[in-house]
């Protein structure tokens, strides 16, 4: 298995400490206590109490300060928190973050973090957070490329405290958020792979290495199969490429006497064109990204799996490459959905919800869900209407959507709740099927792919759709940020608690 960038062990430092770097966080506001300082200044012959004397820390969250002594530790870098008062665990992971590319890209081998300056925050497991940063910090995609520049594959680091007891307590928490964040790495490793690389055929490959790895049932309904259970979305997306689409089911059973499943469902094209509706070419090589959906669906997989945790889930992918053929399907074709539904197709690129809209109904009739939750990179009126700090959310289900909303706030994967009111409906009104996939006017596009999508959900089964068309990428969408497996594992954490 490929490495996803730089990984990193923590480990308790010994008596006698040592490393290529000590890293110090401390906030900016109010100054740190010099007689705290004095417990880590022998250590780098007083260089932190200078440092702090001289004013280096910022209110810039992430900001790095550097110097170097004879001393035990060589090289020692502070780290600004910002204001004690205004931190929270998303701008500490920030700073760990700024930390971890100061380390990549000096190639350490080796670091130690003095923790007591994380000790004092106002929030739980400040240590585990850091560790977060780093973990997620430390990704590339660099698998296919020869690299005269590497970083370091592999970083030992090294927990510091003026108290052993609170290394030690930190410690025990570090193996499930490293487990985390492998999953949100292992995301977004694939939601990079190119798609001659990556195609429905290579999907179905992963599908059933990550089955074998952690003990999942994985189930493939192929074109074949999918003809036979009416799945007429899925086909017309997806007979165009040679890699023809399929359905991928993975079934993670960790509370087999419980009754209650959350069914994840992603979408997952491989490579999206538009299809007849054929998008500007500016820009396309970014629809390797139209996966990212399916992607953090095996992301969560993986996660729960290595977890253990005492739930069941269900994870879906519906799998196509929306690509021009003599097979593509055309705008103002008539489709039969699997739920029996006919859709006029007015737009080929609004390709993700015909997809997802088959996934929905197979996951009804077939997974018994006592939640469903899709992920898909749905719309760019997304982007539009929230930017790239939200995803947004829509839901037939108050207690779900609060649930998801939560854990989005913990995680700082955040949601947008979005409104699926009935008056929304005339967007999609067909003359000549019962709907159609794209609305005519250029208003609520996010919310008219849920209401499309609210069609093939029965209404007492609570649903959620994610669309996360701006939050699946970095602002300038060449990194995958593998956004949701954060997101599901806390949701699933505190539902089976």
């Amino acid at each position: 298995m490929p490495n996803n960038g730089t990984t990193f062990e923590f480990v308790a430092g010994g008596r006698k400490p040592t490393a290529d770097v000590l890293i110090v966080p401390l906030a900016a506001k109010p100054r740190p206590a010099m007689q705290m300082l004095a417990k880590i200044d022998p250590l780098c012959s007083g260089a932190v109490s200078e440092l702090v004397e001289l004013g280096v820390l910022c209110d810039e969250i992430g900001q790095i300060a550097h110097t170097t002594r004879p001393a035990q530790f060589r090289r020692i870098i502070l780290v600004s928190l910002g204001d004690d008062a205004e931190l929270d665990p998303a701008k500490l992971r920030q700073a760990a973050a700024a930390a971890t590319r100061w380390l990549i890209a000096n190639k350490m081998k080796s670091a130690a973090v003095w923790i007591d300056g994380l000790l004092s925050c106002n929030f739980d497991a400040p240590v585990a957070e850091w560790v977060t940063g780093m973990s997620l910090a430390g990704f590339r995609f660099d698998e296919l490329r020869k690299s005269e520049n590497a970083a370091p594959a592999n970083l030992r680091v090294q927990l510091l405290s003026s108290e052993p007891a609170h290394v030690a307590g930190s410690l025990d928490r570090i193996p499930s958020v490293q487990r985390v964040a492998d999953a949100v790495n292992y995301a977004r490793r694939l939601a990079h792979l190119p798609p001659n690389v990556f195609h429905p055929s290579s999907a179905v490959v992963e599908a059933r290495r990550l089955a074998r790895q952690h003990r999942l049932k994985c189930t493939v309904i192929d074109a074949k199969m999918a003809q036979r259970m009416g799945m007429g979305g899925l086909l017309a997306v997806g007979m165009a490429s040679e890699h023809k689409p399929c359905l991928i089911r993975l079934d993670y059973r960790g509370a087999v006497a419980a009754r209650s499943t959350t069914v994840v469902v992603g979408k997952t094209i491989t490579f999206d064109t538009g299809g007849i509706s054929i998008k500007p070419a500016a820009g396309m090589e970014s629809m390797k990204f139209d996966k990212c959906g399916g992607c953090a669906v095996l992301g969560i997989l993986k996660a729960v799996a290595s977890l253990r945790l005492r739930c069941n889930v269900t994870g879906i992918l519906a799998v196509a490459e929306n690509v021009i053929s003599d097979e593509a399907y055309r705008p103002s074709d008539i489709v039969r959905m699997m739920s029996g539904k006919t859709v006029e197709v007015t737009n080929t690129d609004a390709e993700g919800r015909m997809v997802l809209a088959d996934a929905l109904t197979y996951a009804q009739k077939h997974c018994r869900p006592t939640a469903l939750i899709d992920f898909a990179t749905l719309t760019g009126g997304v982007v539009t209407a929230l930017g790239k700090c939200a995803a947004g959310l829509m839901s037939n289900n108050d207690d779900l959507a609060e649930h998801l909303v939560e854990a989005g706030r913990r995680t700082h994967e955040r949601l947008w709740p979005l409104p699926l009111w009935d008056d929304y409906r005339e967007l999609i009104k067909s003359t000549e099927g019962d709907i159609r996939n794209s609305s005519a006017k250029r208003y609520a596009h996010p919310i008219v792919g849920g209401i499309f999508l609210k069609e093939f959900v029965d209404k007492s089964v609570p649903w959620a759709h994610v669309d996360i068309a701006a939050t699946a990428t970095t602002d300038d969408e060449k990194t995958a940020t593998g956004f949701g497996v954060r997101l599901i594992v806390e949701y699933l954490r505190h539902r089976s608690s």
